[in-house]
């Protein structure tokens, strides 16, 4: 039983590195298209592009990671709102590693977006995309 229980875990935790990974290339190859063939500010372009890939995101993690159905405003609000949370630790440990600490930009990221993905996983399966939550609207 909890060989089943961890096989499942890790099934779905594969689907969710796709998914995001899917979700990265949409908003790296938006970015460098912005930049490189409209001419748009990096900064604008990587804001397109994260836009862009928090749809992408949420409807793979909707329809194919989770395999939830119910309401789109109910699932998506909970999303933007971990999405925005998880902004925020990614951010503030980027902070520490790359400013207090002076570790590269590079592996600051590298080290943030790991911790980011697995406390991110962890919420969307047990509060953003859980049917069992009952939402009263």
């Amino acid at each position: 039983m909890a060989t089943n229980l961890f096989s499942e875990q890790t099934h779905l935790f594969a689907r969710y590195i796709v998914s995001g990974g899917i979700a990265a290339i949409v908003h790296f190859g938006l970015l460098v298209l912005f930049v490189e063939c409209i001419m748009l500010t990096p900064t604008l372009a990587s804001s397109l592009g994260f836009i862009a890939a928090i749809f992408v995101n949420y409807s793979l993690q909707y329809y194919w990671t989770f395999s939830v159905s119910g309401s789109h405003r109910i699932f998506f609000i909970r999303y933007l709102s971990v999405t925005l949370l998880t902004l925020g630790i990614n951010t503030f440990l980027f902070w520490i590693l790359n400013v207090l600490m002076g570790v590269h930009y590079v592996i600051s990221q590298i080290a943030a977006t790991g911790v980011v993905v697995i406390v991110n996983f962890g919420i969307n399966q047990r509060y953003t995309f859980s049917s069992d939550i009952i939402a009263t609207r």
